[in-house]
């Protein structure tokens, strides 16, 4: 089960990532600001976090596997779309968008999956180990997309090579990925008490501002190396893919001693410190500087942390809304995926108004450590133990 998931995140993720070392190449190719190239993330984003909570619905009810291999399809349908009709920039948006929806069923089907088969005490280690797909599919996406279009001079390509892996996705969960029983169909109200609890706000919201500043890395990093740090494309994709191959070590870690000590402790050490080693990469200049505080700030974010937090989510969930994990788990990704629709397009505002990335850099350590004091007012919590409802009949 979790090599299937670790291979949906890494497909998901090298969908998502090869288009960041382009964007500043799409944009010379079809005269776009830098607002417009950061608008076509914005736009698998904003399509990606509306799909969470009614896939996370729709797989409770009829079943998380099911959902999973339906909308993976839908994910290929739309990076075979930018690979061979995204030539003007609505249809970028469009396929991009696409794609978005497709993988928006992902999160809350995993995880979803995930937490109603393992026990607490190992629930952020064994999202730590599919994480690892997360940081493999990154990397991919990073180093990939670079030079290949340096090589054949069409940034279309590299969607269209990726399309092949996301449709073998299908097969590949149809055959690996156990079945869980489907919840009894709850009222309209047992989810409206899950969407109001505060304590999943505050998790949420902590997540959401950690992953503002991943997002703004992603993707506006490779153009910050590239237009101001003096790296070619190819170096300014591989350097911050370099992130991903922290992270796997540092999730592991951080996921075994979250399970082991406290949550909440692991939390308000990594929260800080990633705001402060992002900030740091607007007062290096050295090739070398850079690279380590990449690499450093790879050992911090996204797939280091985010295990951390959804694994505190499924504590609380376990016990006080048992039977809704698919909801809860997709409302979390709706809520905290919105950085990555408000991070490319915010970053790209004020880098056409200030002709620099580092403001944004500057803003994303703030919503950072604002993210860090909410944790501050955030309870531990520990869930009942759970036990595994895999059945080889439903669905």
């Amino acid at each position: 089960m979790l090599i299937a998931l670790m291979l949906g995140w890494a497909t998901l993720y090298a969908d998502r990532t090869c288009l960041y070392p382009l964007l500043s190449v799409i944009a010379g190719d079809l005269s776009l600001s830098s607002t417009q190239a950061g608008s076509l993330t914005s736009a698998y984003f904003i399509v990606y976090v509306t799909m969470q909570i009614p896939a996370g619905i729709a797989g409770d009810n009829w079943g998380l596997k099911r959902v999973m291999m339906i909308m993976f399809a839908i994910a290929g349908l739309g990076m075979l779309g930018l690979g061979t009709m995204g030539k003007t920039y609505h249809l970028l948006v469009l396929f991009s968008a696409l794609s978005g929806m497709g993988a928006g069923a992902y999160y809350s089907t995993c995880y979803g999956t995930l937490f109603q088969v393992v026990s607490p005490d190992r629930r952020a280690l064994s999202g730590a180990i599919i994480g690892i797909g997360m940081s493999m599919g990154l990397f991919i996406g990073m180093t990939l997309s670079g030079p290949v279009y340096e090589a054949v001079g069409n940034f279309r390509l590299p969607f269209l090579i990726l399309s092949v892996p996301t449709f073998a996705m299908v097969a590949v969960i149809h055959f690996l990925l156990p079945k869980v029983e489907c919840a009894p169909t709850p009222a309209l109200r047992d989810y409206l008490s899950l969407f109001r609890d505060m304590d999943i706000w505050k998790i949420n919201f902590a997540t959401l501002a950690s992953l503002y500043g991943f997002w703004l890395a992603m993707a506006w990093g490779p153009t910050f190396l590239k237009v101001e740090r003096g790296f070619s494309l190819s170096q300014a994709g591989f350097f911050t893919g370099l992130m991903a191959i922290t992270a796997i070590p540092a999730g592991l870690f951080w996921g075994r001693l979250s399970d082991r000590v406290n949550r909440k402790l692991v939390a308000l050490i990594v929260l800080p410190v990633s705001a402060l080693v992002l900030v740091m990469l607007t007062q290096i200049s050295s090739r070398a500087g850079i690279v380590l505080t990449l690499m450093a700030y790879g050992m911090l974010s996204n797939s280091a942390i985010v295990p951390v937090m959804v694994a505190w989510l499924g504590d609380v969930v376990s016990t006080r809304y048992p039977g809704k994990m698919g909801a809860a788990t997709g409302f979390f990704n709706c809520v905290v995926m919105s950085s990555a629709i408000f991070a490319p397009v915010i970053s790209g505002f004020l880098r056409d108004v200030t002709n620099s990335l580092e403001p944004a850099f500057w803003a994303a350590g703030g919503i950072m450590l604002a993210g860090a004091a909410v944790v501050l007012f955030t309870p531990l919590f520990r869930g009942k133990p759970y036990t595994s409802i895999t059945t080889k009949d439903t669905e």
